[in-house]
């Protein structure tokens, strides 16, 4: 698991900042970081549950597009970068 993703659950889970001090003490964009790679987890472990469902993908898809946006741009990620 990369460490960033890792941070951000451990501080969810613990709900604590990954610095000592406040929020304006923590090192610039690591918060921000933090989010958006939670946000992709969680997209991805939501897909991963509900979304391959045989004969049920296209109506995943389509009731959850803003979730399916996430997952397959970083499937065409994959794809380009390997």
């Amino acid at each position: 698991m990369p460490r960033l993703l890792e941070l951000a659950l451990e501080c969810e889970e613990y709900q604590s900042l990954p610095y000592s001090g406040g929020v304006m003490e923590q090192p610039a964009g690591l918060l921000r970081k933090m989010r958006q790679v939670g946000n992709v987890y969680r997209a991805f472990r939501e897909y991963e549950r509900k979304g391959k469902v045989p004969g049920e993908s296209a109506k995943w898809k389509k009731e959850h597009s803003d979730i399916w946006d996430i997952v397959s741009q970083v499937n065409e990620l994959r794809v380009k970068y390997g």
